[in-house]
């Protein structure tokens, strides 16, 4: 059975950053994992099946608010609903804990994302023109928000 648990590790930056590097164009830096590793406030989180890593989630609850800064599923354990679990267990934890909205950016090219976010009940809510560095450019980001309640 899988289960959510915490990472602390700063070790475990140049890990993470090499896993999101396999799925993202411009992945974050070891650096900034190192930071948000030791962050009080952010939360490195790892749906984990026995030693096996199947999501990666970092967030931040921010008064009763729960922001996703990043969400990433390794490659050979895409299209198993890992990242639908992954994000259902942290709202149900975020709302535990007295959230009651859940905030995200997502590239707007990103329609497999998209529809998860959606069929989770998040809602478009504005968008940050140029935001995404893009292969062409820069990629605008749609904002989404999901209420806990």
């Amino acid at each position: 059975m899988a289960e959510l648990r915490r990472l602390s590790d700063p070790a475990l930056a140049e890990v993470l950053h090499q896993l999101e590097a396999a799925v993202c164009a411009h992945p974050w830096g070891a650096a900034v994992y190192a930071q948000t590793l030791a962050s009080e406030s952010e939360r490195v989180q790892v749906l984990q099946q026995a030693e096996q890593w199947l999501a990666v989630l970092v967030s931040e609850q921010i008064l009763d608010e729960l922001h996703i800064h990043n969400i990433f599923v390794p490659l050979a354990m895409q299209r198993r609903g890992h990242a639908r679990a992954v994000l259902q267990t942290a709202l149900a934890e975020a709302k535990a804990a007295g959230a009651t909205r859940c905030l995200l950016e997502v590239r707007a090219g990103n329609a497999a994302a998209i529809g998860l976010y959606r069929a989770l009940g998040f809602v478009d809510c504005g968008v940050r023109k140029g935001y995404y560095r893009h292969e062409h450019g820069r990629e605008d980001a749609l904002l989404m928000e999901c209420p806990l309640s």
